[in-house]
């Protein structure tokens, strides 16, 4: 399964805050109560009194803080043995108090109300260019993971899935220019645009142009801001133990094969939507032999431009030489958790994507071709 940035797991306003929190209003009510038994100072009394409304309205919901403000004044205009007297004017100050915290309650509430609206607006987006990945997807398992280099961001321009096709599953790892819903929206674009190239390119190089036309028609007609991209697209036969990987200026992935980490050397084309010329078909896809039980780990700029104290680059192959990780899920987690480790700073949105071949692996059903002769009609151009 994807693993995206930790959601609030259905948010309400209110419910972030821990429990203990929310009853010091409570205790602080309680302790006010005895200072003002054992107090025969007023002016001690009203300030511990008038400190519990407001610290209820930071904690609780405008019904509660104006019932523990009730109470509060009930206590201090209620005449108690061996209590101090406060006078008309006193009241009038505190109730105003007990007034003005039961506002900031109300307006706190609102906001809070409006934030959890918005995170889920911005989750609702992430999710649309961010699908949750199946466990298996054909004769492959995958898993990815996102981080915002933002505490607290949730909206970024990377995008990434895994699709099956007439011609292989498919994979598609991209990193939108910027941040925010100018990002969402072109990675989300270029998503939707894949997902229907995938069906009809016989070509890895097919789906890139049409993913570089459609930026540039959207920009020039003013549907999205002129961004470019950066886009990784691999191409796993059913039939042969290849994969085969076209880059538009996007980082090579690594190839573990057991122990053994393989740095792939690809010629990247230019970014999408550069305006350099007119968009055209880039040149053939590199193939690559990719057997069972071996994995494609891929990546945004992100990870590996990630820093030490001392200013170094992430060194993601070197600390994957030797390891052996039992599942795609258990690698993008032991990478992430690696990299915050290493790193001091990161300056830009981190997406993990790792496909292992797995046993079993056949033609998927929903696109089989039976006259299909080995790899020749999905790699005759190799």
């Amino acid at each position: 399964m994807a693993a995206h940035v930790p959601g609030l797991g259905g948010l309400r306003p209110g419910t972030a805050i821990p429990m203990w929190v929310r009853l010091l209003p409570l205790a602080g009510l309680v302790l006010a109560s005895l200072i003002q038994i054992f107090e025969n100072d007023p002016l001690h009394v009203g300030i511990a009194m008038a400190a519990v409304p407001l610290m209820a309205a930071f904690v609780l919901g405008p019904a509660w803080t104006a019932v523990i403000a009730a109470v509060a004044l009930v206590l201090i205009a209620a005449p108690l043995p061996f209590t101090g007297r406060f006078d008309l004017a006193d009241l009038i100050v505190i109730g105003t108090v007990f007034l003005t915290a039961v506002g900031i309650s109300w307006f706190r509430a609102r906001f809070e109300a409006g934030l959890v609206t918005m995170i889920s607006v911005s989750e609702a987006a992430q999710r649309a260019v961010l699908p949750e990945l199946p466990a298996r997807v054909g004769g492959l398992a995958c898993a990815g993971v996102y981080r915002s280099a933002q505490r607290g961001a949730r909206i970024g321009g990377d995008l990434f899935d895994v699709r099956p096709s007439p011609f292989g599953t498919r994979l598609i790892l991209g990193d939108v220019q910027g941040h925010g819903l100018d990002a969402v929206g072109t990675a989300s674009m270029l998503l939707s645009v894949f997902h229907e190239a995938i069906l009809d390119e016989r070509e890895l190089s097919g789906i890139a142009w049409r993913l570089e036309r459609r930026i540039l028609a959207d920009a020039s007609d003013g549907y999205v801001p002129e961004l470019f991209a950066s886009v990784l697209l691999a191409e796993f036969s059913e039939e042969c133990d290849e994969v085969r990987l076209l880059s538009c200026g996007h980082p090579s992935p690594l190839l573990l094969r057991g122990e053994e980490v393989e740095e792939v050397d690809l010629k990247p084309h230019p970014v999408l939507g550069l305006r350099l010329a007119e968009p055209t078909r880039a040149g053939a896809a590199t193939a690559l032999p990719f057997g069972v039980d071996e994995t494609l780990l891929a990546f945004s700029d992100g990870l590996v431009e990630a820093r030490d104290e001392d200013g170094h680059y992430y060194p993601l192959a070197e600390h994957l030489e030797g390891l052996v990780t039992p599942s795609p899920q258990r690698l993008v987690e032991f990478v992430w958790e690696d990299a915050s480790r290493f790193a001091a700073r990161m300056d830009d949105d981190v997406s993990i994507l790792a496909v292992t071949r797995v046993e079993g692996s056949g033609p998927s059903a929903e696109f089989f071709n039976p006259l299909d002769e080995g790899c020749l009609q999905a790699f005759d151009s190799v």
